[in-house]
């Protein structure tokens, strides 16, 4: 069933994109669904993609909400960038706010997003992304690293962004329209090491294609972004900064490593030797764990340099990448 509403004149119409693709998210996937039915003022419109899950497409269809909530079944390639586009193209609204299946948020998330977006130089703005842990946060947990979990981290302040962070950022429909969709060489998959850098990839297209507009940090408001057990450890952490530093090592050949690497360079010289300071401050004041948080901020850092180093050798030695990226958006009904 189409849920668009008609437009009211003078107002951006919009549109709240759900990706998920797992039965195991369903209680969270739930809240965020339901989060989103709460806004206010509500979304236009309300689109669920269901990444190639039959079954979870049919149980989603099987449930009733508060309002209407569309379920559609993603008809790109699998993985996250599929399923954005897919969303592009089944929604209808002039903005699009993408939510992940596992984020949570605010009830004034939206109008807050929509007012950047009244400048029409804005082309897209992200909230506040707070960790939600299932279980104890870990002591040895850097603020700085918190870009692994998929949420906001200690450096990244309110106003002009390179990038988006994609649980929950909003975006015009014009810059797609202009610029084509999330490119599926970079989405992550459920199968895959947890790559990723799609968002930087668009959002760097985007500010080539349209020089005069920008990207922006809002966090006044936000969404709480559920961290599992399993994320919340040495393991996964480490395997995180590895993949990004893959992903950086394609994207910088995508679109330059001036580009693709301008943000981390300020984050490697600034963010990262001001968390080591405070981690051995605290030591000195008796806090054992800022120990341990400095010793995190090395080993991420070496993973990730591991990655993109490796990532650019496969490169050098291949001499090809390839990228599928989503030119055209076709309609989807």
């Amino acid at each position: 069933m189409d849920n668009f509403q008609p437009p009211v004149p003078g107002k951006l119409t919009t549109a709240i994109v759900i990706c998920c693709y797992s039965d195991k998210r369903w209680d969270v996937l739930n809240k965020a669904m339901e989060a989103a039915t709460r806004q206010v003022p509500a979304a236009d419109e309300i689109v669920v993609i269901v990444d190639h899950n039959p079954a979870l497409a049919l149980r989603l269809r099987a449930k009733r909400f508060e309002t209407p909530v569309r379920i559609v079944e993603n008809i790109h390639p699998p993985g996250l960038s599929g399923a954005r586009n897919t969303g592009i193209s089944a929604s209808r609204g002039e903005v699009i706010l993408f939510l992940d299946d596992d984020a949570v948020s605010d009830r004034d998330l939206l109008a807050t997003l929509v007012r950047q977006l009244e400048d029409p130089s804005v082309l897209g703005a992200v909230s506040a992304i707070r960790p939600l842990w299932e279980t104890d946060r870990p002591s040895w947990f850097p603020d700085e690293f918190l870009w692994t979990l998929g949420c906001t981290y200690r450096g990244l302040h309110a106003g002009p962004v390179r990038n988006l962070i994609g649980a929950s950022m909003c975006i015009r429909r014009s810059v797609f329209d202009h610029t084509g969709g999330f490119d599926s060489g970079l989405g992550r998959t459920a199968k895959a090491l947890p790559l990723g850098c799609e968002e930087t990839e668009l959002c760097i297209r985007a500010t080539k294609a349209l020089p005069h507009g920008r990207f922006v940090f809002e966090p006044s408001s936000g969404s709480d972004h559920a961290i599992p057990a399993d994320r919340a450890t040495w393991k996964y952490f480490l395997h995180r900064c590895w993949a990004e530093g893959l992903s950086k090592a394609s994207l910088s050949l995508m679109a330059g490593s001036g580009e693709a690497l301008a943000s981390e360079k300020t984050y490697m010289t600034r963010t990262l030797p001001q968390g080591l300071m405070r981690g051995f401050a605290d030591v000195l004041l008796g806090q054992p764990s800022g120990l341990l948080r400095a010793v995190a901020l090395a080993a991420g850092l070496g993973a990730t340099a591991a990655g993109f180093a490796l990532g650019r050798t496969r490169a050098a030695l291949t001499r090809r990448f390839t990228s599928v990226p989503a030119r055209a958006l076709e309609r989807v009904e």
